[in-house]
């Protein structure tokens, strides 16, 4: 039980001592945002997503006549089809396709490192992305895949097909990075380093700073504290700064019945 009152009693004056150290805190953490924003504004390149969607069926035939229906087998098997269509168009076959039709030196690697598929939310649809440094390249490249998946998905697979829902347009504001966000990381960042900082400091720090420190390092009593003496030139500098601030006329005891024994 007495190890525990130390520790709550080291712990109290810890954070007692740390609430001096607020307003460093929160200057260095508003320097850490400040920095976190101006290396994402002028450091890092910005980069721009163009996005197509595309349709699943699992028909050979591309065309619905308008008195036919769909069996929900059929949505069942274009729902496993999805899946497959996505390894087809990351695939080095269907990126090479893509990469002839664009040139400008552009490589199957190249466009598997700017393209991102995935299913629209358990859809027979999925989604492509395209990120690149340059907005109207992207849009070009997204829109290229979206011409060439139905070509050749069918041609591979040999079943069902995909069509276009949505074309890429040029994005008009980057995707990444976010400024915002990482602003509020190097305000959290620079808030913690800074704490953890503190912290530890006043953790280690062994000086005496009052009667508590003594008793609680030596478990020993305290009979008595030596008063800081301030020299007679200082305080009367600072007797007569009271005694102009105050609005009560102060007297000087000691000084009176000096003067009175002179007198008499």
């Amino acid at each position: 039980m007495e190890e525990n009152r130390d520790i709550n009693i080291d712990l109290r004056k810890i954070f007692s001592m740390l609430k001096k150290k607020v307003i460093f805190i929160i200057i260095i953490s508003l320097i850490g945002g400040v920095l976190a924003g101006c290396i994402t504004n002028f450091f890092i390149e910005p980069k721009y997503t163009a996005s197509i969607k595309m349709h699943v069926y699992s028909s050979s035939d591309n065309r619905v006549a308008s008195n036919s229906t769909i069996t929900s087998s059929e949505l069942e098997a274009s729902q496993r089809l999805v899946n497959t269509y996505l390894v087809v168009v990351g695939s080095n076959t269907f990126t090479q396709k893509v990469a002839d039709k664009i040139g400008n030196g552009m490589k199957p690697e190249m466009i598997r490192s700017m393209m991102s598929c995935s299913q629209i939310e358990d859809t027979l649809a999925f989604q492509v992305n395209v990120t690149s440094t340059d907005p109207q390249l992207a849009a070009d490249v997204a829109n290229e895949i979206a011409n060439t998946c139905p070509e050749e998905i069918v041609r591979i697979l040999k079943v069902g097909g995909v069509e276009v829902i949505d074309y890429a347009t040029p994005p008009t504001s980057p995707s990444s990075p976010n400024l915002k966000r990482n602003i509020l990381i190097g305000l959290a960042f620079s808030f913690a380093v800074s704490f953890v900082f503190f912290f530890i400091k006043e953790l280690f720090d062994t000086r005496i700073m009052d009667e508590k420190d003594l008793e609680r390092e030596f478990d020993i009593p305290i009979l008595g504290t030596i008063p800081r003496l301030v020299p007679s030139a200082e305080k009367s500098k600072s007797d007569v700064k009271s005694s102009v601030g105050s609005s009560t006329p102060s007297f000087d005891i000691g000084n009176t019945a000096k003067e009175e024994t002179n007198n008499g």
